[in-house]
């Protein structure tokens, strides 16, 4: 209540002008030239300052706005460097533990070619190159299956995210 009777207070000097014109419109003294004209000198004033007044006030909205645009620009900037920055260390965390899995998946297949395969092949077939080829076949795996592992976690990860962005 007191913040709308403050916003009509700053128009007050405004509306007395304003009134002060409408009542000599509506008396007997606008019958005479002079003070005719000294009326339409003094609303002729008024509209000037108020006219000054409106342009000061554009023009320093104007700056506001301006500066407005420019931090809202910098805000989203920045909510996109930080944004790329929380992708980065969520790759970074996804890879750690994909390596970690697929290092112990490598481990297992160490061993179970050893154990199993290895026997197998050395009682079939004595074959050094068969040996090697089977390992290195063994060996490329990995690979292809730590991008598999890990390209599964980040849909996991950005998925997560993605619900709590929601919530």
């Amino acid at each position: 209540m007191a913040k709308r009777k403050r916003k009509e207070n700053i128009y007050l000097k405004e509306k007395e002008k304003l009134q002060r014109a409408q009542g000599f419109l509506n008396t007997k003294k606008n019958d005479k030239p002079e003070a005719a004209t000294m009326e339409l000198q003094n609303i002729t004033d008024d509209y000037e300052e108020l006219l000054d007044q409106t342009v000061l006030i554009t023009r320093i909205s104007d700056r506001l706005q301006k500066k407005l645009d420019q931090t809202n620009d910098q805000l989203n900037d920045k909510n996109i460097e930080l944004q790329n920055t929380i992708d980065d260390l969520v790759k970074a965390k996804v890879g750690r533990k994909a390596t970690t899995i697929v290092f112990i998946f490598a481990l297992i297949l160490f061993v179970f070619s050893e154990a199993l395969i290895e026997p197998y092949i050395e009682s079939y077939a004595n074959d050094i190159y068969l040996s090697l080829a089977i390992k290195a076949l063994i060996a490329m795996s990995i690979k292809p299956v730590e991008m598999l592992v890990e390209n599964t976690m980040l849909k996991k990860a950005r998925r997560k995210t993605m619900d709590k962005r929601v919530i």
